[in-house]
């Protein structure tokens, strides 16, 4: 009997490190749910890798709109029952370059619900079905240690709280056996619409990323807990290193 191919959704799948996440593991045999506020834009994103041989379908999935996770959701629940793995990519920036006393509260709210809020539900909507297949839930994320380079208020506070959401879930997770495992990995700069397509000699292309991503998921380790860094090394925020 033919071994099923396993299932994947991941969230922000149109377009930059999503869609190339989305690529490699399709490359790798994985059935691709392409999740996108945008329908245009998801539609032709998995139109680009059905092109590709890569099996694709549009989902879907607003992370500020509850309605649209849930109905995401049910919808995998009847016709994806199998899916094995959640990737927790969307994200967006707030504004990078704005002092954070300068955010109002209600900014700040509007990128925490993108970024944490529509993640964390969409993961406890799926859990159910991922612990049922021995599933991952995969955040991307960024380290939130203090830098000089790099200090965007909004966009770091959001991505604490999924460093956060990481490892005491993982923790849950492992205290009460539950099939399911959960890690993020930080793939370091990379140009994308997010930061205005930066450049520069450490900046990573979309596609590097997406490689580097994919290559930590399918490295066949159990990673349940840890952020890892784009060297591999893992972030122990109990010591200081990130």
């Amino acid at each position: 009997m033919a071994k099923m191919a396993k299932k994947v959704l991941i969230t922000g799948a149109n377009k930059g490190i999503g869609k190339q996440i989305a690529r490699q593991m399709g490359k790798n045999g994985w059935i691709v749910l392409v999740g996108a506020r945008n329908e245009e834009r998801g539609l032709a994103a998995a139109g680009e890798l059905l092109a590709e041989d890569i099996a694709a379908e549009y989902v879907n999935i607003d992370l500020r709109d509850p309605k649209t996770i849930a109905a995401a959701a049910r919808g995998i629940e009847s016709r994806h029952a199998d899916l094995s793995m959640l990737i927790n990519n969307a994200a967006i920036p707030g504004d990078m370059r704005k002092p954070g006393y300068e955010f109002t509260a209600d900014e700040l709210r509007g990128v925490m619900e993108t970024n944490f809020f529509g993640p964390f539900e969409l993961t406890r909507l799926l859990l159910p079905t991922l612990e049922k297949n021995n599933g991952r839930v995969v955040n991307i994320s960024i380290p939130i240690g203090v830098s000089s380079r790099f200090n965007p208020f909004a966009y770091k506070t959001t991505k604490a709280a999924l460093n956060v959401m990481t490892q005491s879930l993982a923790q849950n997770f492992t205290e009460r056996d539950k099939a399911v495992e959960i890690f993020s990995i930080m793939p370091g700069a990379t140009t994308t619409d997010l930061n205005g397509n930066i450049t520069g000699k450490s900046v990573k292309t979309a596609e590097a990323a997406g490689k580097l991503i994919a290559g930590f998921i399918l490295d066949g380790k159990n990673h349940n807990g840890e952020l890892i860094n784009e060297n591999g090394a893992v972030a122990d925020y109990n010591h200081g290193l990130f």
